[in-house]
């Protein structure tokens, strides 16, 4: 796990989507990256449903191996509740999934300038 996907919700055009090395997030995994992420690129006075939040979505370190139990994902982002960094954990294959296509996490970032539903 060596890259971060990004999916910036706001680009011109509609989400686009860049991968990124890991850089001074490398060794953290899960909750750790989740909270590191939020921690360093949410501003703390920003809105939690504004488009400066983000959605972080990472496997833990062992996810994508052969060790027991290892299947971890942890979902975190600035809380609507409590304004702090709240994270969620779950297990399954998700976690092992994204560990072995090799990305350590999932950014959902920015905000639709005009939300538009079609039938």
């Amino acid at each position: 796990m060596d890259r971060i996907l990004r999916i910036d919700m706001g680009a011109e055009g509609g989400p686009k989507a860049t991968a990124a090395p890991l850089g001074d997030y490398a060794g953290l995994g899960g909750r750790g990256l989740t909270s590191a992420i939020v921690s360093s690129e949410v501003p703390a006075t920003c809105h939690p449903l504004g488009e400066a939040n983000k959605l972080v979505i990472a496997p833990g370190l062992l996810s994508g191996t052969t060790a027991a139990m290892s299947g971890r994902l942890s979902v975190g982002c600035k809380s609507p509740l409590t304004g702090g960094i709240k994270e969620a954990n779950a297990g399954g294959q998700p976690a092992q999934v994204l560990a072995r296509l090799g990305y350590a996490a999932i950014v959902i970032e920015g905000k639709p300038e005009t939300a538009t539903f079609s039938r």
